[in-house]
């Protein structure tokens, strides 16, 4: 197998590397996630990426556009305006929820759940509801037909 090929002007760093894709632990185990990923991509639009601990709450309201993945298959970086940016390791998720309820002020909620081995959220990817309401509709079907896809919890094996 050849090394895979770096762009030029870059060097091999923690993102980039010469090792294919097929040779690397987790890479069937982060597939399933980055297809998921590329299917929310085109729709999702407007979001809130939120990361919680005991301590502490980020979000960060982006368009889900710009989304990178590391040659090695593990990290996917969310990029936002400014230069802001979130990594996940994808080899530590081991469940995704789809998950669709009614928020308190009666509204439809939309959000993609990333969880760890402890049972705990490393990121959430909540939909925004859109000022452009004609694109309501659309993101809707592609969050309800993705939750029929996987179903409402899917299992990522360690």
């Amino acid at each position: 197998m050849s090394p895979i090929e770096l762009s030029p002007g870059r060097e091999a760093g923690y993102f980039l590397g010469g090792v294919g894709p097929d040779v690397l632990p987790h890479f069937k185990e982060t597939r399933m996630i980055r297809e998921i990923l590329e299917e929310c991509q085109p729709g999702f639009a407007e979001v809130v990426l939120m990361l919680a601990n005991n301590g502490a709450t980020a979000e960060v309201y982006t368009m889900f556009e710009d989304i990178r993945f590391a040659e090695d298959g593990n990290v996917v970086t969310f990029m936002a305006e400014g230069g802001t940016h979130l990594h996940m390791h994808m080899n530590e998720v081991r469940e995704v929820r789809f998950i669709h309820n009614t928020n308190a002020e009666g509204l439809p909620s939309y959000s993609l759940w990333f969880i760890d081995n402890e049972d705990q959220p490393m990121l959430r990817v909540y939909l925004r509801k859109s000022e452009k309401e004609e694109t309501n509709q659309p993101r809707h079907d592609l969050f309800i037909g993705l939750q029929k896809k996987y179903g409402e919890s899917l299992a990522i094996p360690s």
